[in-house]
């Protein structure tokens, strides 16, 4: 009875001064709407990456010069990479696929970026990418029109190409390109292929590419060109196996020593994802820090307006302990009524932050989740500040004396 007495009295209070009310509750408001903003934000594309970028081919792993990963993580050990590890060769390739037998397919992979043009249209800042014929069952390129590169003609270094999607409607809106004559750079290629339409990934096109043989690839670059190899598993399960050949295959490759340390880079989609989570961990902690300050000014705010309410009801509190009324009740009382007003901001908050997540993945690519975990984290902190900062007005209004309370003016 009495947590519903008090909870009246705080909703009244509440309806009463308006602008008090606004300020008392700004601080937990702001706080707890941000949390739960930025953890649905975080939580929506954490789920994207997941799903959408590292599961495109969650068996396959790539043979690199050096991790482009390290940059952020580890500056110093990518610049040493830089200038130690060797250039990977076509010679690789064909080594790595006789000492891979976990791997169903193993490819070579380069890119650049270069301007395409068909007669007067044209696109710029398009991924050229060198291929080996493996590459459709490796990547996702189911096509559209045509067909993809053979082994013929990367062996021959052919000058043919298979279109993305945007370079396909951008260079020929209305018609058949199979057979036509494009410029990449300012090398002529023939057309064999259209890949379908693949959408956009956290809204950046996934359709500005367009494939060429490897080795016609390499005349064009530049033969010293590092080259990837991209292997995919035979299963899943088999995945972390063939990392371990692979591994072992390149450092015998390498005249490596057992207590050398790696030359070569090899990614997988776990790290792109354990890239992923350190930078949302980072965003997060960083978060809690500035988020605390403002609960924690949102709390003492709440005290002082308290403190005033315990003022304000000075005699009330005296009469109530002149017929009877033990310290506990009256703590309870004011205990109910922080807990009350400090809740309904956490609520507000709660509200107000899923509102603008919804709002910024409407108009951004950025999606978003409802993580329950995040309400209830939110309630609990709003809950705890509650009674923390409600201690003292309630400490207060429990020790005062009935007799100076009922002649307080």
């Amino acid at each position: 009875m009495q947590i519903f007495q008090g909870m009246n009295i705080a909703l009244r209070a509440l309806h009463e001064n308006k602008l008090r009310t606004f300020l008392t509750l700004l601080g937990n408001i702001v706080g707890t709407m941000s949390v739960i903003a930025v953890v649905s934000l975080i939580g929506g594309i954490d789920d994207y990456v997941k799903e959408k970028v590292a599961g495109e081919g969650s068996n396959v792993f790539t043979i690199e010069r050096f991790n482009f990963f390290e940059a952020i993580t580890d500056l110093d050990a990518f610049l040493e990479a830089i200038a130690r590890n060797p250039r990977i060769k076509l010679s690789d390739v064909e080594y790595m696929r006789e000492r891979i037998p976990s791997a169903s397919y193993v490819a070579a992979a380069a890119s650049s970026d270069a301007q395409v043009s068909y007669r007067d249209e044209w696109v710029d800042r398009i991924s050229i990418r060198g291929r080996s014929e493996e590459y459709p069952m490796i990547e996702d390129a189911p096509l559209f029109l045509g067909r993809h590169i053979s082994r013929l003609e990367d062996q021959k270094s052919v000058s043919v190409a298979v279109l993305g999607w945007e370079v396909y409607t951008r260079l020929f809106p209305r018609g058949d390109p199979l057979g036509t004559r494009i410029k990449i750079g300012r090398k002529h290629f023939t057309v064999t292929g259209v890949v379908e339409d693949l959408g956009t990934v956290l809204g950046e096109s996934k359709n500005r590419f367009v494939y060429i043989p490897v080795n016609t690839f390499l005349k064009t670059y530049g033969a010293r060109t590092s080259i990837e190899i991209k292997v995919k598993a035979a299963d899943i399960t088999l995945l972390d196996q063939a990392v371990d050949e692979a591994t072992m295959a390149m450092r015998i490759r390498h005249g490596l020593r057992p207590m050398e340390d790696d030359d070569f880079a090899i990614v997988t989609s776990e790290n792109l994802i354990s890239l992923w989570e350190k930078i949302s961990t980072s965003i997060f902690n960083a978060l809690i820090f500035i988020v605390s300050i403002a609960l924690v000014v949102g709390g003492v705010v709440l005290m002082n307006v308290m403190l005033v309410s315990v003022t304000e009801r000075t005699k009330e509190v005296g009469l109530r302990k002149a017929l009877g009324a033990r310290k506990a009740n009256i703590i309870w009382q004011f205990i109910v009524e922080s807990v009350t007003l400090s809740l309904i901001g956490g609520i507000i908050g709660i509200l107000t932050g899923f509102s603008i997540a919804a709002i910024i993945s409407i108009v951004s690519p950025l999606p978003y989740v409802v993580a329950p975990w995040s309400i209830a984290a939110g309630l609990i902190v709003t809950f705890i500040i509650g009674i923390v900062f409600g201690t003292y007005p309630a400490s207060k209004a429990a020790n005062l004396d009935p007799v100076v309370a009922l002649h307080s003016e």
